[in-house]
């Protein structure tokens, strides 16, 4: 091998070291939930990882693509034992780490009381969510939680189909606590549209101009859900 050969293999050894860096900005690549704190996330601020957890330095990519999933429904499943406390009735401000937003797209908000076995939906954007947003500009959408959401430990849930580029999923969740609801009670609403994520799921196209078919008519056909939340 020749000095030129090795000059480059120790540059792309180089660059690949600084991508796994815990202080790289690889976590910006994409898109991730900034606010309330995803599950194992690395950013300043959040709770260190609770037992089980490993920090996610990839916290901004997909879970997966219309042909093939590289990670579960949230990204990160073990839940986080210090959980952000919001009021039944109260809107969730929610911030993201943009690195590259793929021309915005369809964006869901879902909670659930059983650890993610069911869902419900809290809040939908359709086409416009991330849209304009460049990297490392700030973004914010303010999700409602119903007056009659039953107090309890819960996941709170996004989900972002991508406008451009390849077909994927993105999925961070955030462990919280509902207070000031019910003690005990129901939630209801629609199940969360999931597309882009594996073979047999439903595939929405890319969609870069105003006049390019989205399948938003799919979130119509959304399946009713309620939640039942036993006392405590």
């Amino acid at each position: 091998m020749n000095i030129y050969a090795l000059a480059l293999s120790a540059l792309f050894t180089l660059l690949a070291m600084i991508l796994i860096l815990p202080g790289s900005n690889v976590v910006e690549a994409h898109v991730g939930l900034l606010h309330p704190c995803a599950r194992s996330s690395p950013r300043a601020g959040c709770p260190k990882p609770s037992a089980g957890q490993i920090i996610d330095y990839d916290l901004n990519s997909p879970i997966g693509t219309f042909s093939s999933k590289t990670s579960p429904i949230c990204k990160n499943t073990v839940p986080s034992k210090t959980r952000t406390v919001y009021k039944a009735g109260q809107s969730i401000k929610t911030e993201y780490s943009i690195g590259v937003s793929h021309g915005g797209g369809h964006c869901q908000w879902a909670v659930s009381y059983d650890s993610g076995k069911t869902w419900v939906v809290l809040k939908t954007l359709i086409r416009d969510c991330l849209k304009g947003t460049t990297s490392g500009s700030s973004y914010s959408v303010s999700v409602p939680i119903p007056k009659n959401a039953p107090n309890g430990n819960a996941v709170f849930m996004w989900l972002w189909n991508n406008a451009q580029g390849d077909r994927e999923l993105y999925s961070n969740c955030a462990d919280i606590e509902i207070q000031g609801g019910g003690n005990g009670g129901s939630i209801s609403g629609l199940v969360p549209l999931i597309a882009n994520y594996g073979a047999g799921s439903l595939y929405i196209p890319e969609f870069p101009l105003p006049s390019s078919p989205d399948m938003h008519e799919a979130f119509a056909t959304r399946k009713a859900i309620t939640v039942n939340v036993p006392r405590k």
